[in-house]
């Protein structure tokens, strides 16, 4: 109904429909951006995904384990987010090992990193 409201609105001879495909990545644990676990598996899948929904456990089940033995959601958030600025740190850092990589991209990578490096991640550098 919706759909055709807008697709009227914005005079659409047609509309398609957006649609979104969930990956369920599996946990991911400190260490995953020096490729411990299966954090080269979950960087990788995450890599090829166009956004990120990070979805945390915050309830006790005896029958699904915890990596570190205990919920505590805000540090499982916490640990996720800083493997990812790892991550994204090494990525920028080895592409500015390349000759080929000046101007432009040299200088945004640069603030990258140095955002990276404060802990500030790379979609909100500079």
């Amino acid at each position: 109904e919706h759909q055709g409201q807008l697709q009227a609105f914005a005079d659409l001879a047609r509309a398609v429909p957006a649609t979104i495909e969930w990956v369920d990545i599996a946990g991911l644990a400190k260490g995953a951006s020096r490729g411990e676990g299966l954090g080269n598996k979950f960087l990788g899948t995450a890599r090829d995904c166009d956004a990120l929904c990070h979805v945390v456990r915050a309830f006790e089940d005896p029958e699904t384990v915890h990596v570190d033995g205990r919920v505590d959601p805000a540090t499982d958030a916490e640990v996720v987010n800083i493997e990812l600025l790892l991550a994204d740190l090494a990525h920028a850092e080895r592409r500015l090992e390349k000759t080929t990589c000046r101007g432009e991209e040299r200088a945004a990578l640069e603030a990258v990193v140095a955002a990276l490096r404060e802990g500030v991640p790379a979609r909100a550098a500079g």
